[in-house]
């Protein structure tokens, strides 16, 4: 394992100022991401290109003091793998061929670690060239994100197609469910055995659980891909991201085996502390549009959530995606912040 200060918070060891990095750092904030996604043909081409992975990868280093560098891939690699024909529509998002509830044949046997075979060269690449101190993140979505862009074809407003496969079509759901934690479990083993320090679920869609079913589909598949991974002897730490949960957050703190929870903006860190499993990380949670223009509030935000959480285990983040319009002047700053924070 190696030395840094990521690693450090997570084995309990001191460190002078909580380490920083900003969920989708290597974004289209920073100029140079256009001149490297040119290079490709579309998105998926982008995710299934080794070298441009790890261009995009190392790029917010080059601008950036921070602790972190989570690989260039996107949670909907495991549908395309799915032959789901995933397409990034401009000005629409992603958008692939829905599936039918009760209809539409669920695929269980590909292979999708030689699918995703330049995301495995790119992170060994990423791991022998990136410093030791910077921790390298591997990341999947969690499958009940996965199954509402879908099922819906795309995101939606209220994910009312999928909500509805909850309740009315629930054996066909649950295989949809299990096949998905099966493609995780692989895909966030892949990006371990590689050189990934630390790996993340992102569950973006899920306060859209009905919370009839919040445990079923909010903590056991990530509680059942933690399990399945210590069993494959993947001991490194795990981060879960389940945005927007709010009051379901202690239930996931205590009950998903994660090491680590990322807040979103909306949470109240001193509820946090209050209410979240002490024994684990706690990640966030800036609200990235802190960040786009200059605002007379940014150094107070940065400092409250500083010494909300100091002397915690803390690893400071933005509570969701940096957003293109995010300033890199303002990032600086806020990295400048916490950097020179108690020394």
């Amino acid at each position: 394992m190696y030395n840094n200060k990521i690693i450090n918070v997570f084995n309990k060891e001191n460190v002078s100022s909580p380490p920083i990095w900003f969920l989708r750092q290597a974004g289209r904030h920073i100029p140079e991401y256009f001149s490297i996604r040119s290079q490709s043909k579309n998105f998926i081409d982008f995710c299934l290109n080794t070298d441009l992975i790890v261009q995009s990868t190392k790029l917010p280093l080059k601008y950036y003091n921070i602790d972190a560098a989570i690989v260039f891939s996107d949670i909907l690699m495991i549908p395309w793998a799915m032959k789901r024909n995933v397409q990034f529509v401009k000005g629409v998002g992603p958008v692939m061929d829905p599936m039918i509830p009760n209809e539409t044949e669920i695929l269980n046997d590909i292979d999708i670690k030689n699918l995703l075979r330049p995301l495995d060269k790119a992170l060994k690449i990423l791991r022998s060239s990136v410093p030791n101190h910077v921790s390298l993140i591997g990341f999947a979505g969690a499958p009940w994100t996965l199954a509402c862009y879908m099922i819906e074809g795309q995101s939606t407003k209220d994910f009312l197609l999928t909500r509805k496969a909850v309740w009315s079509s629930n054996n066909w759901f649950n295989k949809l469910i299990d096949s998905l934690i099966d493609y995780v479990v692989d895909i966030l083993e892949m990006q371990a055995n590689a050189g990934a320090d630390v790996l993340m679920i992102f569950d973006s869609w899920a306060h859209m659980i009905p919370s009839f079913f919040w445990k079923d589909f909010g903590i056991s598949p990530t509680k059942k891909i933690i399990n399945n991974l210590r069993k494959r002897n993947i001991l490194i730490p795990i981060i879960g991201f389940p945005f927007k949960a709010g009051s379901s957050l202690i239930n996931y703190s205590y009950e998903s085996g994660v090491d680590c929870l990322a807040l979103d903006w909306t949470v109240d860190l001193k509820w946090a502390l209050k209410n979240i499993n002490p024994n684990i990380v706690i990640q966030g949670n800036l609200d990235p549009a802190s960040l786009i223009d200059k605002n007379n509030n940014l150094d107070k935000s940065v400092k409250l959530i500083l010494d909300t959480m100091n002397n915690k285990r803390h690893i400071f983040n933005v509570g969701h995606g940096l957003t293109p319009e995010c300033k890199i002047e303002n990032i600086k700053k806020v990295i400048e912040i916490v950097k020179n924070y108690n020394n």
